[in-house]
């Protein structure tokens, strides 16, 4: 009974490792999503111009959104060196800027002409920037200083 209890604790204790490990990989896909889709907006920016397509890559932003506060919920943290200790005590802070995120991603979808869908792009780059400054260790080498002293 006692090797039978270890086996379904060792299990599980994989099982939770695993589910772990595959919310850094979510929160890293959709990150990238997010990046494709800003990417994509850009290029239609600045290049010819596709209202119908901005508005997918819109919708992408805001779908992943939606699932971003689920992708950090408390207990996916596991010492994750991407993220500043701080986005796990500041629940509300994240979640707000979660919410401006998305209302602002919302605005990709009634831009009405080129210099509306610049703005729109500039205010939920700006929305990205400032979580990342806020939340996220920026890697050595990319623009940031690498791993913060201790905090």
């Amino acid at each position: 009974m006692r090797a039978k209890t270890l086996a379904i604790g060792l299990l599980l204790a994989c099982g939770a490792t695993a589910a772990f490990a595959d919310a850094h990989g979510d929160r890293q896909a959709l990150m990238r999503a997010n990046n494709a889709a800003i990417t994509a907006i850009d290029d239609l920016v600045t290049g010819a111009l596709k209202l119908p397509e901005a508005k997918k890559q819109g919708q992408i932003l805001i779908d992943n959104g939606a699932r971003i506060t689920a992708l950090f919920a408390p207990g996916t943290d596991q010492n994750d060196p991407g993220i500043k200790p701080v986005l796990w005590t500041d629940a509300a802070g994240f979640a707000a800027a979660n919410d401006k995120f998305i209302a602002d991603a919302r605005t990709v979808l009634t831009a009405p002409d080129r210099i509306a869908l610049a703005h729109a792009l500039v205010t939920v780059q700006a929305d990205c920037a400032a979580c990342h400054r806020t939340y996220r260790v920026m890697p050595a080498g990319r623009g940031g200083r690498g791993a913060p002293p201790d905090q």
